[in-house]
């Protein structure tokens, strides 16, 4: 019953993910108004049949923007994830393997980074940086790194004294066949589940810089600024 039950909900909510980003990918064939008209003799008006969410302060439709905005916050989450596994994990599979000083020195950038809130210190580099996605971006992909560097590290550390990996060491192969062949398959899927599982953790993030003034540009339909 658990196991039917957990099917369900995966197929559900991958249904939900898949509609969500058909509906970013053909918004332009979906949003009934160009999300960037601006008519203020219609503003703050309600939902209508011609306006289905209302419009805003501008006279903007609030639909419209808000399919828009998907793109936008997807585009971002995508982006970053794809960044900061492109810089965490390679650098947790090396400390994870190899050890000593490497690893020490790391760890405590790691650790001190994590004594701050990932909220705040990313908030702060994104004030430092300035508004724009470039900078918001920046700012958050030097924080977010730290979390997969870290995970990468402890899962390589738990295999790497395993019996086939020290016998792969014993019959001559190289360190980076043993971490290609042997390491990378055993923890790729946990870490596609937590790229997949921060996503959502970083589009919170965006929309609330967003929210308060640091994120994207005003004129930019994303949710955090709607």
């Amino acid at each position: 019953m658990k196991t039917k039950l957990s099917h369900i909900l995966w197929y559900g909510a991958m249904a939900f993910i898949t509609i969500i980003c058909l509906i970013g990918l053909f918004a332009p064939y979906i949003a009934p108004h160009d999300p960037q008209t601006i008519d203020l003799a219609i503003k703050l008006q309600g939902p209508s049949a011609q306006h289905w969410l209302g419009t805003d302060h501008m006279g903007r439709d609030v639909a419209s923007r808000l399919i828009y905005g998907t793109r936008i916050s997807l585009l971002l989450a995508i982006v970053i994830s794809c960044l900061t596994v492109a810089i965490g994990a390679p650098i947790g599979l090396i400390i994870g393997w190899y050890g000593g000083k490497v690893e020490a020195i790391m760890s405590f950038i790691i650790n001190v980074m994590l004594a701050f809130p990932t909220f705040l210190l990313s908030m702060a580099l994104a004030g430092i940086f300035g508004q724009g996605m470039e900078n918001l971006i920046l700012a958050l992909t030097v924080v977010e790194w730290i979390n997969y560097a870290r995970i990468l590290r402890n899962m390589v550390k738990a295999i790497k004294s395993r019996e086939y990996i020290v016998n792969a060491q014993l019959m001559g192969a190289g360190n980076f066949y043993i971490i290609w062949k042997h390491i990378l398959p055993f923890v790729y899927k946990p870490l596609l589940i937590i790229i997949l599982l921060n996503m959502g953790n970083l589009i919170l993030m965006i929309s609330g810089f967003s929210f308060l003034g640091i994120g994207v540009q005003p004129n930019v339909p994303e949710w955090g600024m709607m």
